[in-house]
């Protein structure tokens, strides 16, 4: 297979007329080597990481399809594999907050209490080189990007997505913090994209009052 992104989580490898996103343990984080799942660099390395997203991956997909919602998903591949379609990818990083946590609370400080309720949707603009930058939806539209149309129904479905994650974790004693979507077009229609997993998003548990890891994750969830 031929690689076709080198990522700091995964790799992203085409195979025929499909893509394979394979998982690694690397962990992410700040410049300073503290862990966080959105983070620039790589700060580590947790055994079992790989397998655990991947499954969280394809398990949240499978729900995602069961509740209609449409995706690039194809199946689990392997132990650290998922198997993608192909699609376009929108250059947007689509951000659903529960909770204020990490950027949010960094770009807002002293307005806002760690862990407030949000219930919000924001937008990044999918370029590293300018270090993935907030963009409001104006600016989409302006730089065609997505027009408005897709724009409100790529917001419906992070709110839909978001309360079936919501729901799951909460099952399982834990409570969704925030988390990422990407999305790209197939055939004119919207897909969510990329993947869904405990290095797409952060998630609280109560009862230890902490943040828990990617590995701990699957676990709770019953996938490994």
């Amino acid at each position: 297979m031929q690689v076709i992104y080198e990522g700091k989580t995964k790799s992203i490898l085409r195979a025929g007329d499909r893509a394979v996103l394979r998982f690694k343990d690397a962990i992410t984080g700040d410049a300073a080597g503290n862990i966080n799942p959105g983070g620039d660099f790589v700060v580590g390395r947790l055994n079992g990481k790989g397998v655990a997203s991947a499954r969280v991956a394809a398990h949240f997909f499978e729900l995602m399809g069961e509740a209609g919602v449409a995706t690039h998903f194809c199946r689990l591949r392997s132990n650290n594999e998922i198997e993608v379609m192909l699609t376009t990818r929108i250059p947007l990083e689509v951000i659903y907050r529960a909770k204020a946590c990490g950027s949010f609370l960094a770009r807002y400080r002293g307005h806002i209490e760690p862990m407030a309720p949000l219930d919000t949707v924001e937008f990044n603009l999918k370029d590293a080189a300018l270090s993935d930058p907030l963009i409001t939806p104006h600016a989409v539209t302006k730089l065609g990007l997505a027009s408005e149309g897709e724009l409100h129904q790529i917001e419906a479905i992070a709110r839909k997505v978001a309360a079936l994650v919501a729901r799951e974790l909460s099952g399982r004693g834990l409570e969704l913090v925030d988390m990422k979507l990407e999305f790209g077009r197939s055939n004119g229609a919207l897909l969510v994209i990329d993947e869904l997993s405990g290095d797409t998003m952060r998630v609280f548990d109560p009862e230890q009052q902490r943040l828990i890891n990617q590995v701990e994750l699957a676990g709770r969830l019953g996938l490994i």
